[in-house]
């Protein structure tokens, strides 16, 4: 005969713990001063509202490579400023032992990155190399409209038309635009660091590749020329496109 279950013993179904890979934005604390990150943040949000937008309720690892291990670090006011900005940070790395403690004591993560003594990578971006497709892609041939959001998942997005401002395009893979690229352009949105956006004529409001962005504006040297977009050493790379 069965024995009967005492309270409190009913089965239940066990923890189910998996792995995943994310795609995290890197802010590179330059200062330990709140109020000076802040000002960074504001004039930064005043002067391109689309990294703003791009920013609103964005997870966010401090990097603190440029943070002496002996400075003070003001943690807990660094995190209210960029709460108060609507950014979630999400952990520490490249953080000294000391910095590392006092973000353990604020339940916040040490994640793992590069070493803070690592020795700097050259600058000289490697020659373009052709970049095949991914399976899965989505083409789009008529003009994509201010307001309008286009995303390849699991493969490369290729507009045949322009991309006009207030539009987004994104792709888990490759991004190719045979025409004026405005409005905002992210490709490697899984996490794919090999990811590259291709543009015949480089106009974009924001530009990012697997989490690392930059905003632009008709000053910058590239601007309505042929150009291509990746990540190499964690820093985005805007280069001539020869065609």
């Amino acid at each position: 005969m069965a024995n009967p279950r005492s309270p409190g013993t009913e089965s239940s179904a066990p923890l189910r713990v998996s792995g995943g890979v994310f795609t995290l934005s890197i802010l590179h604390l330059e200062s330990n001063n709140p109020q000076q990150l802040a000002q960074r943040i504001a004039e930064e949000h005043r002067r391109h509202p689309a990294a703003a937008d791009f920013h609103r309720h964005a997870p966010v690892v401090l990097d603190l490579s440029a943070i002496p291990e002996e400075a003070p670090l003001a943690l807990p006011e660094i995190l209210e400023v960029l709460r108060a900005a609507n950014w979630f940070p999400v952990g520490l790395r490249n953080a000294a032992p000391g910095h590392q403690a006092l973000a353990q004591a604020l339940h916040l993560p040490v994640l793992r990155g590069q070493e803070r003594n690592a020795a700097p990578q050259p600058e000289t971006p490697p020659p373009a190399q052709p970049v095949p497709a991914n399976p899965g892609g989505l083409i789009v041939d008529h003009p994509i409209r201010g307001g309008q959001r286009s995303y390849a998942r699991g493969g490369d997005l290729v507009c045949l038309a322009a991309v006009n401002a207030g539009a987004e395009i994104m792709a888990d893979g490759n991004i190719h635009v045979y025409g004026p690229l405005r409005g905002r352009a992210l490709a490697g949105v899984n996490g794919q660091e090999t990811a590259r956006i291709f543009c015949m004529s480089l106009e974009a409001e924001l530009v990012s590749v697997a989490g690392l962005y930059r905003t632009l504006e008709p000053g910058y040297p590239l601007w309505g020329k042929a150009a291509q977009i990746y990540s190499r050493d964690e820093q985005l790379h805007i280069t001539a496109l020869n065609i």
